[in-house]
């Protein structure tokens, strides 16, 4: 077990166990805004990348990185504040072991589809060759970066491409 399987397996617990805490509802609008995030970040940050690297001067591959974060998150935060107004507003009544179970499987799901995009944009072209060697020769970080590679391929419009 190297030290990808421990970050994989600490998110997928870490993300499983918030979902277990949050409920279905709340997990549902925060795996929305992950996909709407990681559709939003994957298809801008070639251009949003551009003027974090004119402002900050890092290298080609931080900026898009940080592009790709940023767009990331911003969208899981809009998302997030979304799904609690809607939750306070609706107040869905449900069985809480139910909505709770619930709760777990999307969890997992979200922090899945994370670990995805994130090793599918770390093995993308501008990234340092070593990092892409050391995600490719671990089996699991190699399968994630490859579904991501494939999810993220499709919502930018190009099957197969690599980000």
């Amino acid at each position: 077990m190297n030290i990808f399987d421990i970050i994989i397996l600490a998110v997928l617990i870490i993300f499983a166990l918030k979902g277990l805490t949050r409920g279905f509802v709340n997990e549902a609008s925060s795996l929305a805004g992950l996909i709407l995030g990681g559709w939003l970040a994957y298809r801008y940050y070639p251009a949003v990348s551009v003027p974090i690297h004119n402002i900050l001067h890092v290298p080609a591959h931080v900026s898009s990185f940080l592009a790709f974060m940023l767009l990331l998150i911003l969208t899981g935060v809009i998302a997030h504040i979304l799904g609690n107004i809607i939750t306070t507003a609706v107040r869905i009544v449900m069985l809480g072991s139910l909505n709770r179970l619930g709760g777990l499987l999307i969890g997992a799901t979200e922090g899945a589809l994370l670990l995805s995009m994130l090793f599918s944009i770390a093995t993308a072209e501008v990234m340092p060759a070593q990092l892409k060697q050391k995600i490719r020769s671990t089996e699991s970080a190699n399968m994630f970066a490859q579904v991501g590679n494939s999810m993220l391929s499709v919502l930018r419009g190009k099957p197969g491409a690599q980000p």
